[in-house]
């Protein structure tokens, strides 16, 4: 079987240092980190390729940047193109505002030139179009939209954003919806990703919300459960406690 050393530089087509480190340090441990990871990323309820994209949007809106840009080329080499990234990472400005897409542009630059490097054209045939949407113009329509999105309710955030900056509640709205719509990615796909954003930084209200709108949308607790497992790498295992009470709450509860 190939070993840990190998297996990094031919993923990340590097030995990263803490790699390197761990393996001088207590090489056993690598090795069961690299079981790990196997076992994590092949395919399951969820593809590699997803389960990458999980990985860059997690780690743009906690802007770290070394591993978004690991998980870019494990995207790209999964068949992921560069407008696909793109639509992974404009959502992750829902959850983390401006600087996530700071740091995912990154991701992006980064994806063309791996691309151009291996001679890839394959986001030249890609018709990128942006999703359209009907606009919301009200700051009713806005409430209506997040009572809605929330199952009825409507959040205390929502109430008082319309109290104090209406107009911002509406343009947050239109920018919510537009970020969210069905593209090349699908939305389920997008809130999969925002679950896992919240999942690693374990805010539990986030987690609730996208999970619930996933699931609105198709989403399986297998599915679910290959977001937090794959959280896991970057994260920890506190990504998996985040998750595995929901769906024991889920199981319970039938």
């Amino acid at each position: 079987m190939e070993d840990a050393l190998a297996f990094f530089e031919r993923v990340y087509g590097e030995v990263p240092e803490w790699v390197r480190t761990m393996h001088e340090q207590r090489p056993q441990a690598l090795n069961d980190y690299l079981t790990l990871r196997r076992t994590v990323m092949e395919k399951g309820a969820l593809s590699r390729k997803q389960k990458e994209w999980i990985l860059v949007g997690v780690n743009a809106a906690r802007r770290y940047e070394r591993s978004m840009l690991y998980h870019t080329r494990g995207a790209v080499d999964a068949g992921s193109t560069v407008s696909e990234l793109a639509e992974i990472l404009l959502p992750c400005i829902l959850s983390r505002g401006l600087p996530a897409w700071l740091e995912g542009y990154k991701a992006l630059t980064y994806a063309e030139q791996y691309l151009s490097q291996r001679g890839d054209d394959r986001d030249e045939h890609e018709e990128v179009t942006e999703a359209t949407v009907p606009s919301i113009t009200t700051a009713e329509e806005a409430l209506t939209y997040f009572s809605r999105e929330a199952g009825g309710d409507q959040p205390e955030w929502v109430s008082l954003m319309n109290v104090y900056a209406p107009g911002t509640l509406r343009d947050y709205a239109n920018l919510r919806k537009l970020a969210l719509a069905d593209g090349l990615v699908p939305r389920k796909m997008k809130e999969l990703v925002l679950v896992g954003i919240n999942l690693s930084e374990r805010y539990p209200n986030g987690v609730s919300l996208h999970v619930t709108s996933a699931r609105r949308l198709g989403a399986t607790d297998a599915e679910l459960a290959d977001v937090a497992l794959t959280c896991v790498l970057t994260a920890g295992i506190p990504a998996w406690f985040e998750l595995s009470e929901l769906l024991t709450v889920d199981k319970e509860s039938e």
